[in-house]
Parts: C-alpha cells; sequence; structure tokens
C-alpha cells in the first residue's frame, strides 16, 4: 500500500471520527463538517454539485441509517 503523510492524516481522521460516531449518518455528519472545517482554514470553499437523480436522494433520505 503507498502511504504519504497525507493518506496518514486522513487515515487517523477517519479512524477518530469512526470512534466517535454513533451511525454512519453521524459519522457522514462529521466527516462534511471536518472537511468544511479544513477547507475555510485553507482559503477555499467547498463546492458540490446537483445530482439528476432524485430517486436516489429520496431512498437515502428515506433509509433507516440510525
Amino acid at each position: 500500500m503507498i502511504e504519504s503523510e497525507l493518506l496518514k492524516e486522513k487515515y487517523r481522521v477517519q479512524k477518530k471520527l469512526s470512534k466517535e460516531s454513533l451511525s454512519i449518518k453521524d459519522y457522514l455528519k462529521r466527516s462534511h463538517s471536518a472537511a468544511k472545517i479544513i477547507a475555510e482554514s485553507r482559503g477555499f470553499t467547498l463546492r458540490y454539485i446537483e445530482m439528476p437523480n432524485k430517486k436516489m436522494e429520496k431512498d437515502f433520505n428515506s433509509a433507516s441509517l440510525g
């Protein structure tokens, strides 16, 4: 496996968030929040595209994720 300082930090943060999270939904919220803070501290913002498949979004929101 290829390792770099960036990947080591990524794995460290993933492990930390995983231990702190109560569910996958909570993990995703924490991940998004951490990414937003890091982006802002580096002077850029996260931008997301609109996905054309609204059925996928509906299925995700109605799924029991915890």
